[in-house]
């Protein structure tokens, strides 16, 4: 009797951390295997991933199922800023780096040759955020790593070169916050030129072109090009009958991407940037590590419940000042604990969703989105998370992608490109118990640079400030600079007994869309030694309403 096999397409989905192989069988997923992605050291100094395990994981894995049934296709997507180097011999160097190094060593020699924001609408971010950065370190620490370098390759790139011994490119890994590419001309930047390595990237091809079959003659799978993780998540979507829409694509990062946002308006130091989509078109695009600190946030306030339960009062009297992690709107910086640490396990838990959601709606605010509002990942398991932001943008209509692995689901799109998908979306609703989040003072808090920044901006956009009162103490402050440059921001609003929320400094600013309040005060952070004397250290807090 013969066992007739079902034909089934693969996807491998790298995150930073996990990573997920799935089967599917039109569309559905069938089967599907984890694994952890891990960290290695080339020459003992620069932090690498293990590429080649998960490669070899990967190929036992379908040398396993191709006993039980037919794999047709094959396609990769990864996380981003991940560079493989293969030399001419087609042996590997580096596979493959990792963006939590801090390939930003010679930042101040980049900057000298760094391309222009409104050219590759690429923001300078830390480590090796960058791609572009990434190529600049190993010219300058490891130079004969690029002279031996034939090919470098996108991380989705190399893994379907290790399958199936073919060299490809692909647009929205190289277009993505890399510096590689002109925006304006569609062609590789200036950068590229100035390192000397247009060359060392193989020809570019569409996400999901066929490259090759797997080198493994047992099996006569197509290997499909690969495609950026963010990408093959929006991909998901763009490939639909939706037609104007941002979508929040979670996992250690959350990206947001809205065609809609005039990229023209994209702030570099917000952590704003242009992406390519899968057909080539720029997509604006922010992001922080959500997942990442929310996972930093969990461990460091001990939180063993998850239950939510939080008053006015503790909104009032308890912040979590950002960030947690790398990248993202706001620097990273040191945090106090000691006071939330104190709150029972309902409060912390509460505390920590109301942050990620107010920095997730600080966000979509910049990125001016008012379409329909699309989440999708992990994010998409936490209530409270989704009926906060729903609660704060009751004018946008919200939905969640009910089914759990967007990422996978969307590079599994690649495997027929003209097949219109079918989306699976869930109405996100607000509560009654979230609406004290509303009522209680809104609280986003960035640094005075950022208070200069944004009273700037609206200068610039033709502004009228009213500046309504002051209510400044000094800074025990040993940068003189950066205090005298915040005073004098602050000197130029006026004294006003009548205090909002207890805050002390309002910026009244009539703008073309509303009407925006910008609260001011100091927020006192741990003490620093220096000198052999303990220094009282303040961050600013600052409060953006806009009514």
């Amino acid at each position: 009797m013969t066992i007739l096999k079902n034909k089934l397409n693969v996807v491998l989905d790298i995150g930073k951390t996990n990573v997920k192989l799935i089967f599917l069988k039109n569309k559905k997923i069938v089967k599907e295997y984890k694994t952890k992605q891990q960290n290695s050291y080339f020459k003992n100094s620069i932090k690498t991933l293990e590429a080649n395990k998960i490669v070899n994981w990967l190929i036992k894995k379908l040398n396993k199922e191709s006993d039980k049934h037919i794999l047709n296709n094959f396609v990769c997507t990864t996380h981003g800023c991940s560079l493989a180097f293969i030399d001419f011999d087609d042996k590997e160097i580096i596979a493959c780096t990792d963006y939590e190094f801090p390939f930003d060593k010679y930042k101040e020699e980049f900057l000298k040759i760094e391309p222009k924001f409104s050219s590759s609408f690429t923001p300078l971010l830390e480590g090796g955020l960058n791609t572009g950065m990434q190529i600049f370190y190993f010219s300058k620490k490891f130079p004969e790593i690029l002279n031996k370098t034939k090919f470098i390759l996108s991380y989705p790139q190399y893994v379907a070169w290790k399958l199936s011994n073919v060299f490809a490119s692909e647009i929205t890994y190289i277009g993505c916050h890399s510096y590689l590419w002109d925006f304006d001309k569609n062609k590789y930047s200036q950068l590229v030129k100035k390192l000397n390595v247009k060359k060392k990237f193989p020809p570019m091809k569409n996400a999901w072109d066929v490259i090759g079959k797997f080198k493994n003659t047992n099996m006569n799978i197509n290997i499909l090009n690969g495609i950026h993780d963010s990408n093959a998540s929006y991909l998901y979507f763009l490939n639909s009958n939706l037609k104007n829409f941002t979508l929040v694509s979670t996992g250690t990062w959350y990206i947001t991407l809205n065609q809609k946002t005039n990229i023209k308006k994209l702030k570099p130091s917000y952590d704003m940037l242009c992406g390519i989509n899968a057909f080539g078109k720029s997509v604006p695009t922010m992001r922080f590590m959500g997942g990442r600190e929310y996972e930093i946030l969990i461990k460091k306030l001990k939180i063993s419940s998850n239950k939510f339960k939080i008053s006015k009062s503790v909104l009032q009297q308890n912040l979590l000042l950002p960030s947690y992690a790398p990248g993202g709107p706001f620097k990273i910086i040191e945090h106090n604990f000691k006071k939330l640490i104190k709150l029972n396990n309902n409060e912390k838990y509460s505390l920590v969703c109301v942050y990620i959601s107010f920095v997730l709606n600080f966000i979509l605010d910049q990125m001016h989105s008012k379409n329909s509002l699309i989440l999708d990942g992990p994010v998409t398991q936490n209530q409270h998370i989704m009926k906060i932001i729903a609660s704060l943008r009751k004018n946008q209509n919200i939905f969640k992608n009910t089914k759990q692995v967007g990422t996978g689901l969307g590079a599994s799109i690649l495997f027929n490109i003209k097949l219109n998908n079918k989306l699976s979306l869930s109405k996100v609703k607000s509560a009654k118990k979230y609406n004290l989040i509303k009522s209680a003072v809104f609280k986003i808090y960035y640094s005075y640079q950022t208070l200069r920044d944004f009273v700037e901006e609206l200068k610039e956009s033709g502004a009228k400030l009213e500046l309504k009162s002051q209510n400044f103490k000094p800074f025990e402050e040993y940068d003189k600079e950066k205090l005298n440059l915040f005073k004098k921001e602050l000197d130029l609003i006026k004294k006003q007994k009548n205090k909002k929320e207890g805050y002390g400094d309002v910026i009244k600013c009539n703008v073309e869309n509303g009407i925006y309040n910008v609260y001011n005060t100091e927020i006192r952070c741990e003490d620093e030694t220096y000198e052999g004397k303990a220094h009282s250290q303040y961050s600013t807090a600052v409060l953006v309403l806009k009514k």
